[in-house]
């Protein structure tokens, strides 16, 4: 049975698994170990979850966390006439175990997230997809913007 839910603290060390899985590509480029990692990670999370900024939605079948969503709440400077704590969310550290994908569990884990959002008054949703992820995106309500500007530095 799935069961879509907000992570806790008894999480921290599948996500963390999870995410050493989903950076396979930049582990192979690096010298980090996972156990270096994992004492990296663990501590963002413990604090992303009791930051009340920081949401992370699971997707679990028989025990076992399968897929996560990540939100950030970014808080913006207060309008005249508007919400007094405007905010929008940024969705990142999106990632389905292979063995589930293509079943649309990242569907309903964004769709707990998109009423979520719009039950705690963000204004909108705002991520960055990879190529690969446009097209799940797109399926899920996104459209490409041309509002937004970067600056990279280094």
């Amino acid at each position: 049975m799935e069961i879509i839910r907000l992570a806790h603290l008894d999480d921290v060390d599948a996500l963390v698994q999870m995410r050493w899985e989903f950076s396979e590509d930049e582990r192979r480029n690096g010298a980090t170990r996972y156990e270096e990692f994992h004492k990296i990670c663990s501590a963002f999370l413990i604090k992303a979850i009791y930051s009340g900024d920081w949401y992370i939605w699971v997707a679990e079948i028989d025990n076992e966390i399968v897929s996560h969503m990540y939100l950030q709440l970014i808080h913006k400077v207060p309008r005249p006439g508007k919400s007094p704590d405007p905010r929008f969310g940024y969705v990142t550290n999106v990632y389905t175990r292979p063995a589930h994908r293509n079943k649309g569990i990242g569907t309903r884990i964004h769709a707990a997230v998109e009423q979520w959002s719009k039950d705690n008054q963000a204004e909108f949703l705002l991520l960055w997809p990879s190529s690969e992820s446009v097209a799940f995106y797109s399926r899920n309500g996104f459209v490409a913007s041309e509002e937004a500007m970067e600056k990279h530095w280094g």
